[in-house]
């Protein structure tokens, strides 16, 4: 019998991976946003119509769905972690080869004084065919473009032109 303390006996297997090791995805950008914003960009239907994927469903609770409809086909998410303005983590089921693949998406939300940085992490139980990093890049790069549009001072136009 081991002594109490004593660190247990060694094993002939290795230890099981991890339920997500492999990471699919991972990006992070900088905004000129503030974080309660971004984190409302990320989650409220109408915002995600904007600048995501058409007919959105957000429901903000852990359990909740996260769908959007783009040109490749229906997303359908289910939410396991919201903690806002900061996190928000959600399943998405994708087909791989002849069987679905539960992956996982986190966003962390982060702030960087009148900016915010964020970053989103893919993973899955396994490798997945495609280029999860640029596809994620693509869909922070729309978040930005879509917040600082949204911050934008109007332009003077109007006012620089001559009668």
């Amino acid at each position: 019998m081991p002594e109490p303390g004593a660190p247990p006996p060694s094993s002939s297997s290795p230890p099981p991976k991890p339920p997500h090791a492999a990471v699919l995805g991972d990006a992070r950008i900088t905004i000129n946003a503030l974080p309660h914003q971004v984190f409302d960009a990320l989650t409220n239907a109408e915002r995600l119509n904007l600048w995501w994927g058409e007919e959105a469903l957000f429901e903000p609770d852990v359990g909740g769905r996260f769908e959007a409809t783009f040109p490749t086909g229906r997303f359908e998410g289910t939410i396991t972690t919201i903690d806002g303005p900061h996190t928000l983590v959600f399943t998405w089921p994708m087909a791989a080869e002849e069987a679905s693949v539960i992956t996982t998406v986190h966003y962390d939300v982060i702030p960087k004084g009148p900016q915010t940085v964020v970053h989103v992490l893919h993973r899955a139980p396994r490798e997945i065919a495609g280029d999860w990093t640029s596809f994620w890049r693509g869909v922070l790069d729309a978040l930005k473009a879509y917040l600082e549009a949204a911050s934008a001072p109007p332009s003077d136009e109007a006012s620089s032109s001559s009668p």
